[in-house]
């Protein structure tokens, strides 16, 4: 399996929140202006990535779209599937039970308000990779220090190699 993720490096990441405001309107099928109006007016919009700072850095964490992902197997109603190279949670279908949210390595499920009609109450949500079509993901295009890219697991794995080698030099 060629799973792509959205990975962020905190190094670049400046915590402007740009990339939680084009989710929330890539999800509401929107553009950003009109979601920086609604947040500029109070307005509750769900998104699907979470900017955290720890320390000095911030990045946003999203969801790995794991090769072996334990959200798909904790599913106790089979609504979380592997679609083509990426993780899919079924929202609408979601029990709101937290199975996924509990077993994420990541903490990238996370349950949020239905923003449903037709469902009341928590369900989970995570990154989809806005439909898994690459070269569309919100986060990436709007990021304006190119901080956030969609890799796969070969060049993710490529990278902590070359970090560890360049510390291990670094101390030599």
């Amino acid at each position: 399996m060629a799973n792509k993720f959205i990975f962020a490096d905190p190094k670049k990441c400046i915590g402007c929140l740009n990339c939680e405001l084009a989710c929330a309107a890539s999800h509401e099928g929107i553009d950003i202006e009109e979601a920086y109006e609604r947040a500029l007016a109070g307005e509750k919009m769900v998104h699907r990535n979470e900017v955290v700072k720890l320390n000095d850095l911030t990045a946003p964490i999203q969801c790995m779209q794991c090769e072996n992902a334990p959200c798909v197997e904790a599913c106790p109603i089979d609504i979380i599937k592997y679609e083509g190279d990426y993780v899919k949670i079924y929202e609408e279908d979601c029990i709101g039970c937290r199975s996924c949210a509990i077993v994420c390595p990541f903490g990238a499920v996370v349950m949020a308000e239905s923003p449903y009609d037709n469902v009341s109450g928590l369900i989970a949500m995570k990154c989809d990779l806005c439909g898994g079509v690459e070269n569309t993901q919100a986060c990436v295009e709007i990021c304006p220090t190119h901080a956030i890219e969609l890799i796969d697991y070969v060049e993710y794995r490529r990278r902590k190699q070359q970090a560890t080698f360049e510390r291990l030099n670094a101390h030599a």
